[in-house]
């Protein structure tokens, strides 16, 4: 099964463009032969879908990459090293290749990710999705689906 797992904070701006993108697809019907899933600020959750049946997890989340507000960029965890400063694992932790060391800790399988990473603009309290970002969505969208369903 292939999953495409948003994740993020609604309350913070451009962070919660890979939770508004799941949500779009999953509204217009264009989930095909995979699952769209909302995961928030759950990182943890992102470990139920570490298993021998999973053929992708596709990740998208806002991420500060160095790119222009609103570029995006598609990797997988074996490109990049994290340069994200955290206390450990915890159960709202969102780096995504911390979980993956984890994983790898507790002998857990990891299957295929990729990432789909969003340069956000605002990450300000209630501001919903930039300028940037809203108008480069459907962008988004078709890239994840792209993405997804380009996946043998």
């Amino acid at each position: 099964m292939r999953y495409l797992l948003g994740l993020g904070n609604y309350a913070m701006g451009d962070d919660s463009v890979g939770l508004r993108l799941v949500e779009h697809i999953a509204e217009k019907g264009l989930e095909d032969g995979f699952e769209a899933i909302e995961v928030g600020n759950n990182g943890m959750l992102v470990l139920t879908y570490f298993r021998e049946d999973t053929d992708l997890l596709l990740v998208v989340d806002a991420v500060c990459y160095g790119g222009a507000p609103g570029e995006f960029t598609v990797f997988t965890p074996d490109d990049v090293d994290t340069q994200k400063v955290t206390a450990g694992i915890s159960t709202h932790e969102g780096d995504i290749l911390k979980l993956i060391e984890l994983a790898k800790q507790i002998d857990q399988h990891i299957p295929p990710i990729k990432i789909l990473a969003i340069q956000p603009a605002s990450m300000d309290v209630d501001q919903g999705l930039s300028p940037e970002l809203e108008m480069r969505f459907e962008e988004y969208v078709q890239a994840a689906l792209r993405e997804i369903r380009e996946h043998q």
